[in-house]
């Protein structure tokens, strides 16, 4: 049962976004799965990725790259 609700719940989810079209024609009903949108979605999500990957990158480069305060420097006595 619970297979069943996860699969009308992956596929409900699946036609929201657009992944998955239903059309109805007088004698038959059917099912489509707009591979060239998953295809585009897709895309968009892994470029975007990629650019969050080298802005995070670029900020870690530059942290490192930065030159250490002099709170950093000194030594600690104990």
């Amino acid at each position: 049962m619970r297979a069943l609700i996860l699969l009308v719940a992956i596929v409900l989810i699946l036609a929201l976004v657009g992944w998955i079209t239903f059309s109805k024609g007088p004698d038959r009903a059917s099912v489509n799965i707009e591979s060239d949108r998953i295809r585009h979605d897709t895309k968009q999500v892994l470029d975007s990725g990629g650019q969050l990957l080298h802005k995070a990158g670029d900020k870690v480069q530059a942290e490192a790259n930065r030159e250490p305060s002099n709170r950093d420097t000194t030594p600690v006595t104990r």
